[in-house]
C-alpha cells in the first residue's frame, strides 16, 4: 500500500505528465495493440482518454493492461492496486494521464 507521501508524489506527477513522454507513447501503443487484438478500431487516445468510459474496458481488460505494462517494462508487481483503489474501493475510471504518471513513478523507484 502506498504511503501518504508516495500518494502525494504520484498526484503531483499526474499534474505534470507530458503527453509526449516515451512512457505515454508506450502506453498508447499498448492500448492500441490491445484494441486491435480485440478487433476494435482504436479511437484517438490522448491524456484524458478514460479506460472505462472511452475505451469500454472492464475489470479483466484493466488486469490485462497492467500485465502488458509490467511485461513491457520487465517490472513485475508494480502495485497497480495503488492506482485502481482508493480507501479500499475500486475507482470508477482512470485516465491515460493518470496511468502514465503512475507508471513513471513506479519506474523511478529502485527495484526491490
Amino acid at each position: 500500500m502506498a504511503t501518504v507521501s508516495e500518494s502525494v508524489a504520484i498526484a503531483e506527477l499526474i499534474d505534470r505528465t507530458p503527453a509526449d513522454s516515451a512512457i505515454f507513447a508506450d502506453t498508447v501503443q499498448i492500448l492500441e495493440n490491445m484494441l486491435a487484438d480485440w478487433g476494435v478500431d482504436a479511437p484517438d487516445i490522448g491524456p484524458e482518454t478514460r479506460l472505462v468510459a472511452d475505451l469500454e474496458f472492464v475489470s479483466v481488460d484493466i488486469i490485462h493492461l497492467a500485465v502488458a505494462i509490467e511485461e513491457h517494462y520487465k517490472r513485475s508487481r508494480m502495485g497497480f492496486q495503488e492506482l485502481l483503489m482508493n480507501d479500499g474501493r475500486y475507482v470508477d475510471d482512470v485516465t491515460v494521464r493518470q496511468l502514465v504518471a503512475f507508471v513513471e513513478a513506479k519506474l523511478a523507484e529502485p527495484r526491490a
